[in-house]
């Protein structure tokens, strides 16, 4: 078993490094998530947070980066005009590159020139921009830190009432209570509680990720008087899912997903299908300490 997990952990690096050599090859148009994706072999609805969890940036601000750091090797070695290395690194005015400079440079442009400074972005994976190409081997972040590992399970239909909510992942709580509330005023028991999001947090601005607030019900519940609120019926389709169990308050979770995506899921050696991720409450948070809360991670496989 071990040396198993071993050889599904290399491929998934090997193909991490893939997708990473992809991107460094096309700077001048970087390739998409989807068809990195494509090129390394890897699903495409769950690829975006796969690569930014093992090397610490989304693609498309891995890609911004490099390029301004070829940007910042143009400024000093070679005599192309600030505007002309502008448009190379992509951005359509001076201005607007410079901005972007500063940010990461802290300094403008011309300063940079001026006094020949280093080249390369200090960030996690150690990957940078090279004339010659990449000249270090990436730092992914799949190292073993964590004792809790992915397991694969598989759940039958789970049939839920759900609530919509869009707007940043952490105050989907908002909607719970409201979904809490409402099931109160018409005896809906309280089953477990389960969380639904659609969207990858790396990719999808804040107040445009979606997602829902759900509880389990039986096959055929008829759904009452709705109050006015976003109410309906889902099925979360079975099958053979990956499952990751984040112990503690829910204010961990996050890291748990980087977890789940960077070390643990990597191990198991399934291809990720598409869909949506999900979360499974196996406790009362009102009844329960938060140490000893229980939350369920579920990614669904081919």
């Amino acid at each position: 078993m071990k040396s198993m997990r071993t050889g599904t952990k290399l491929e998934y690096r090997q193909r991490i490094e893939m997708a990473i050599e992809f991107i460094l090859e096309n700077l001048d148009s970087p390739p998409t998530a989807v068809e990195v994706a494509d090129y390394a072999g890897f699903s495409r609805h769950h690829f975006g947070r796969v690569f930014s969890m093992a090397v610490g940036e989304p693609i498309a601000e891995f890609a911004r980066r490099l390029r301004l750091e070829r940007a910042a090797w143009s400024l000093d070695q070679t005599e192309k005009s600030i505007t002309e290395i502008a448009f190379e690194a992509g951005y359509e005015s001076h201005e607007g590159f410079s901005r972007a400079f500063r940010e990461w440079y802290h300094v403008a442009p011309s300063e940079f020139r001026s006094r020949s400074s280093r080249h390369e972005i200090q960030v996690q994976c150690q990957v940078h921009w090279f004339p010659a190409g990449r000249r270090s081997v990436p730092v992914l972040i799949m190292q073993d830190e964590t004792n809790m590992e992915a397991r694969i399970e598989h759940l039958d239909d789970i049939h839920v009432v759900a609530l919509r909510h869009q707007g940043p992942y952490y105050q989907i709580g908002e909607k719970f209570g409201q979904l809490s509330q409402w099931a109160g005023r018409h005896q809906v028991p309280m089953n477990m509680g389960v969380a639904i999001y659609y969207d990858n947090p790396d990719e999808v601005a804040a107040y445009d990720l979606r997602s829902e607030a759900c509880m389990m019900v039986g096959n055929g519940f008829a759904l009452p008087e709705t109050d006015g609120l976003d109410l309906r019926i889902l099925t979360i389709q079975g099958g053979d899912h990956a499952m990751f169990t984040h112990m503690g308050p829910y204010d961990g979770i996050g890291d748990a997903w980087a977890m789940f995506f960077g070390q643990a899921l990597p191990k198991l050696g399934r291809e990720c299908a598409e869909g949506p991720t999900f979360e499974i409450y196996r406790n009362d948070c009102r009844v329960v300490k938060p140490e000893e809360l229980r939350t369920d991670l579920y990614i669904r496989l081919k």
